[in-house]
């Protein structure tokens, strides 16, 4: 499922991903948006892996969703397929419910 955000003032679809806890971006996206990069000293677990260091934090982003607005910090992690990952943890945090069937 896909959500439209809104980060660093441009416009973007994120994957919502349940397993996930809280917010990832890629290296490219993150360097592409010009956001402040800093070293992470955190780890990660991915699906049938050992657990990982993050490669870097991203803090205090500017992101919309919907009606929500606030500022946010992502974990820049190994991304194949998607730029931005929006965790249930911080799907909970803001009080979002999914309904996947409604447009």
């Amino acid at each position: 499922m896909f959500v439209d955000i809104n980060i660093a003032g441009q416009k973007w679809s994120a994957l919502v991903d349940t397993g996930a806890s809280d917010l990832f971006i890629s290296k490219k996206a993150a360097e592409k948006l010009g956001l402040s990069i800093k070293k992470s000293n955190r780890n990660i677990k991915t699906v049938n892996s050992e657990k990982a260091p993050t490669v870097r934090v991203v803090r205090n982003v500017e992101l919309q969703i919907g009606e929500w607005k606030g500022n946010e910090d992502f974990e820049e992690i190994q991304l194949d397929d998607y730029d931005y990952v929006l965790g249930l943890n911080f799907l909970d945090k803001i009080q979002t419910v999914l309904y996947p069937w409604a447009d």
